[in-house]
């Protein structure tokens, strides 16, 4: 019997080497093919999140295998943070990178205290708190800034396009593959193609019960490490029925979800506020009380803020800033 299992074995092993051998010949022929023909897809993770865009990752920003991109120069910015300690550490999305209400901000601080006109704007486009968390995690506490803001809820509740944000980090050969591998990047973009269908099927990129983690382990971090944590709610000037068109094309199951959705993110970014003694900067609440002054507040998007918008996003964070620096104990919530 065991002479059979053997005999058996060594007429495989010339099958199984001629398989492998014909494999790894296509393989070589289809990447070499890709390149040839100078197909490049190198986005990381696969382009789930709705933005940026392929073509705007290769722009603006370069792959992190813990944050999935940053901004290019994003290291040297930090490097540069350290040898000076910033007051205050502006973390969000796009709303944030690209708002101008974070040097607006330090400019009211600088007036009522020169030590607190010191700040870094570490917001990045297209990013939800899951990576917001990772950054502080990883690039924000060793900094020690005095307070930290989180401008988060935006790209928490678009429509992943692959698996939720939690679920997408890589491993190190899948990183590897995403930015060398032409055929693996083909791979991605049929699965971008396939996801697009699929509509109905897509989760949140970060459930509620996640982004509710995901904020009160924000909290709890910044205050073990010293610093002031304060909480922005992300203003919209979303209209039941007004609802911007292009909105569905990628980032929602159905337009109509739209704003109920964003105001149950704003709702537990509130409560996870007061759960934790933390600062919160209702400026939601704020630009809504401007009733139909707030158009000129927000861009035609209705998320992105206007010059106007980012001074009162400015004179309002500013504010909250000041009182984030009260003398407060460790939230009974952040106690180990």
């Amino acid at each position: 019997m065991s002479y059979r299992i053997g005999d058996r074995v060594r007429r495989a092993v010339p099958a199984l080497a001629l398989l492998t051998f014909g494999l790894a010949v296509a393989l070589t022929i289809g990447e070499t093919g890709l390149r040839i023909a100078k197909f490049k897809y190198r986005t990381f993770p696969t382009v789930q999140f709705g933005w940026p865009e392929p073509e705007k990752l290769a722009e603006l920003f370069v792959p992190d295998r813990d944050l999935f991109w940053v901004p290019r120069g994003y290291h040297r910015t930090l490097a540069a943070a350290q040898e000076r300690r910033p007051a205050v550490a502006f973390l969000g999305d796009s709303c944030t990178q690209f708002g101008t209400y974070p040097e607006r901000t330090l400019d009211r601080l600088r007036a009522v205290s020169p030590s607190l006109a010191h700040g870094i704007n570490l917001g990045v486009g297209g990013w939800s708190s899951v990576q917001g968390l990772a950054q502080l995690q990883r690039d924000v506490l060793p900094l020690r800034p005095q307070v930290a803001t989180f401008y988060f809820g935006w790209n928490d509740h678009w429509a992943a396009l692959g698996s939720p944000d939690d679920a997408a980090r890589p491993g190190a050969l899948t990183f590897w593959l995403s930015q060398n591998s032409r055929l693996f990047q083909l791979l991605l973009k049929a699965r971008l193609a396939i996801g697009l269908r699929l509509d109905s099927a897509r989760p949140n990129r970060v459930d509620l019960d996640a982004y509710r983690r995901n904020l009160r382990d924000m909290a709890c971090l910044s205050q073990r490490a010293g610093i002031r944590p304060v909480f922005i709610t992300a203003g919209s000037n979303h209209r039941l029925g007004h609802e911007p068109e292009y909105l569905a094309e990628r980032h929602l199951r159905k337009l109509e979800e739209l704003v109920p959705l964003h105001n149950a993110y704003l709702a537990v970014t509130r409560e996870v506020a007061q759960q934790t003694d933390s600062t919160l900067c209702d400026a939601a609440h704020t630009f809504e009380q401007a009733g139909e002054d707030r158009d000129r507040f927000f861009k035609k998007d209705g998320i992105h803020l206007t010059d106007d918008g980012n001074q009162a996003l400015a004179d309002l964070v500013a504010g909250c800033i000041l009182a984030a620096l009260a003398p407060r104990p460790l939230s009974a919530a952040c106690t180990p």
